[in-house]
């Protein structure tokens, strides 16, 4: 099974989803209860604190993740604040709940008895309140820890992360067992809540013993234990060491091999510590703030992109991108330098099946033009978004499909193989174009530009290990087209681990 034969990757990921969750948790658990008690002797505060937690909680989880990275970056810290930011709801609710709902009569005689404000609260409310702020709590742990896994879209690991590449490289398995470790992780901390609440009750109640008092001191040295465990097994404060780098990728399989490549080339050939941030949710849009930021040191990234994305250039008349500009720019406006080309152009394409491209005797972009009211055309989110993308590509030619279809960058050919489209926005290094049979139309009015993949690298890490730039740069014109298609069919057809595919590339360069 995939969870046995890379059972170190999937205790890796395993001991940062329990860091993170368990994290998050406690100062959700910490905020949340403060939070319900001051709202609960707090009438005039109550209306906007309980509004404001209940308008985070209608904010889409992803879209929270995104929206903190121009503030704070991708990885833990982003996590953590998001994962807090959804527990307060439930946290809140909860103990302001718990607190409304003590019987008056029972405050009333203690008032009458001379309790003073603090002791009414330690020994009324609170104890009378606890089983609904721990109900509370359980709701919390679960959602907690069900959401961390959204965490590896920023670059913060966890459970999430064998999901996404899973999807990433169409390897069904990983996402069984990155989905199937989330589950579980779920059901046994809500277990592990519930059995904390019932004994926590009777200590809160003057109404345990010595050995129940003591089960209890055993689950929380128990959950100290498996933090510091997870603490130890992981690396998510990593970057800060001396002697690390981070490289981190793209959601593809392409870039996961390269990602791949680039980490084990500098972990033979120095003693450097690579930290691994592979499968970044929005792609260039995320980690070029990260490495402007320093969170990131290295990534491959492709010259079309970086002209337009990046540097919100116009593509000159022939489309070509012209490389030393490219490196001139990002290195006088970033303090970036692009190490140079790896050999493969990586460009868009329009590719539909082969039975359709002889039955309409369709060989480039105008004759599908002609045809278009006849197909259903479906591209990834980015593609309707970019300068060089839909748009432009339909003014260029005059498409007029029968529907547009948006969908995650690795659905598209299976939304192929499913009858959903017939004509898809491919890259010329997909390996699904070769396994699905596919033809890929001539660009004859040359619309997109090249995509020439190079490795970006902050100047800052080439200065503090300059024996970086002379290693990395053995990769230049190393990587034809053909190659790249051929590891990315490794990937995604024959199910191999991007790691294997990397690892067997390193060891022919060799030859």
């Amino acid at each position: 099974m995939e969870i046995f034969e890379r059972k170190d990757y999937f205790l890796q990921l395993l001991s940062e989803h329990i860091l993170i969750s368990f994290g998050a948790l406690a100062f959700t658990t910490i905020i949340g209860i403060l939070l319900g008690i001051w709202v609960f002797y707090s009438a005039k505060s109550r209306i906007i604190v309980l509004s404001a937690v209940n308008f985070l909680y209608t904010i889409p989880s992803i879209a929270m993740f995104g929206l903190l990275i121009p503030l704070v970056g991708i990885g833990l810290n982003n996590a953590l604040i998001v994962l807090v930011l959804y527990g307060l709801l439930p946290m809140t609710r909860n103990t302001y709940s718990g607190l409304s709902e003590v019987r008056s009569d029972i405050v009333e005689a203690a008032k009458a008895m001379g309790a003073a404000k603090y002791q009414i609260f330690k020994d009324i409310y609170f104890p009378l309140a606890l089983p609904a702020i721990l109900s509370g709590l359980r709701i919390t742990t679960v959602m907690i820890v069900a959401l961390t896994g959204l965490a590896a879209l920023i670059g913060a690991g966890g459970l999430g992360q064998a999901i996404f590449r899973g999807l990433n490289t169409m390897n069904t398995p990983m996402i069984v067992a990155g989905s199937l470790g989330i589950s579980l992780l779920a059901i046994l901390s809500d277990r592990w809540v519930g059995v904390f609440e019932g004994k926590l009750v009777c200590i809160i109640s003057k109404n345990s013993s010595k050995k129940q008092k003591l089960r209890v001191y055993v689950n929380v040295i128990l959950l100290l234990a498996a933090l510091i465990a997870a603490a130890a097994n992981t690396n998510p404060f990593q970057s800060n060491h001396v002697k690390t780098v981070t490289v981190a990728s793209k959601p593809t399989s392409e870039q996961f091999i390269l990602g791949e490549v680039i980490a084990q080339l500098i972990e033979r050939n120095t003693e450097l510590n690579v930290v691994r941030k592979f499968g970044i949710g929005g792609g260039t849009t995320n980690i070029h703030p990260a490495m402007v930021n320093g969170e990131v040191d290295m990534y491959v990234e492709y010259t079309g992109t970086g002209w337009m994305s990046v540097l919100k250039e116009k593509l000159p008349g022939n489309n070509q991108v012209d490389f030393n500009s490219i490196q001139k720019q990002y290195k006088d406006n970033f303090k970036l330098k692009w190490l140079g080309l790896l050999g493969f152009n990586n460009t868009y394409a329009l590719a539909i099946p082969d039975s359709l491209a002889v039955k309409f005797n369709i060989k480039n972009c105008s004759d599908l033009a002609l045809y278009s009211k006849h197909f259903k055309f479906g591209a990834e989110f980015d593609f309707f978004e970019r300068p060089d993308g839909y748009e432009g590509l339909v003014n260029t030619y005059g498409f007029d499909f029968s529907s547009i279809h948006e969908m995650d960058i690795n659905l598209r050919y299976n939304a192929m193989v499913e009858g959903k489209v017939n004509a898809i926005d491919a890259f010329t290094t997909d390996a699904k174009i070769v396994a699905q049979k596919l033809k890929v139309l001539i660009d004859n009015r040359n619309y997109f530009p090249t995509y020439e993949a190079g490795i970006i690298i902050r100047m800052g890490i080439l200065e503090k290990y300059p024996e970086l730039e002379p290693l990395l740069v053995k990769l230049n014109q190393k990587i034809s087209t053909e190659t790249m298609m051929h590891m990315n069919y490794e990937v995604e057809v024959l199910n191999k681990d991007p790691k294997e595919v990397a690892t067997l590339f390193i060891e022919q360069l060799k030859e």
